[in-house]
């Protein structure tokens, strides 16, 4: 073999040693990385409510737990890149006072449709809609209403992912409640405005 082969051999065989020892990159530390990849996800949430288009006026106070599971892989490469997901919600306590007429209720939340924002490091923004279901022991709103009611409404949060997989979240939903003329009236609770804080293990 001449002095050329030889040369090339040894150039081939270092090139290869060196990409050998090449590490590979190192996975993404990022804790918004467990929204990046579908993975289930369970929290809960306590939260409060004022109406802004009702009369008379409406408050409510809440204790709820929210299971999740993110359906894609991040998509797309943009500020607006993200992952969708899923959730439901059960509220054991959905207190409503309406006129300063206090009833107790339920609800579940079988509908979160929600895009988490993953273009951060530590927190995740994210836009949900969600639709619902209120079940109360009396007509609610009082008088000749419904005990079943439906809510629909539009949440944005933030996830702050203060541990790798654990985060505290904030949010805050605008919605409307009404009993879909299922009751002889339906004066519902035209708009209303929650406040939200909990938290989440994913």
């Amino acid at each position: 073999m001449n002095i050329l082969g030889r040369l090339t051999i040894l150039v081939l065989l270092s090139c290869a040693a060196a990409c050998a020892q090449t590490p590979a990159p190192a996975p993404s530390t990022d804790p918004v990385e467990v929204l990046r990849t579908p993975g289930w996800n369970a929290g809960f949430y306590v939260g409060g409510s004022e109406s802004f288009a009702n009369t008379p006026s409406a408050q409510t106070f809440l204790v709820a737990g929210r299971l999740g599971r993110v359906l894609t892989h991040q998509l797309g490469s943009n500020a607006l890149r993200g992952s969708f997901e899923m959730a439901v919600d059960v509220i054991p306590i959905n207190e409503f006072w309406i006129g300063g007429h206090a009833q107790y209720a339920g609800a579940i939340n079988p509908f979160i449709a929600k895009w988490n924002f993953t273009g951060g490091k530590t927190v995740s923004p994210y836009l949900a809609a969600v639709g619902g279901v209120v079940f109360s022991p009396s007509n609610l709103p009082p008088g000749n209403t419904s005990q079943v009611n439906f809510t629909s409404g539009a949440e944005l949060g933030a996830q702050w992912f203060h541990r790798p997989k654990n985060s505290i979240d904030f949010a805050v939903k605008i919605y409307h409640l009404s009993n879909a003329s299922i009751g002889t009236k339906n004066p519902g609770i035209n708009g209303a405005v929650q406040f939200m804080v909990g938290y989440t293990w994913h």
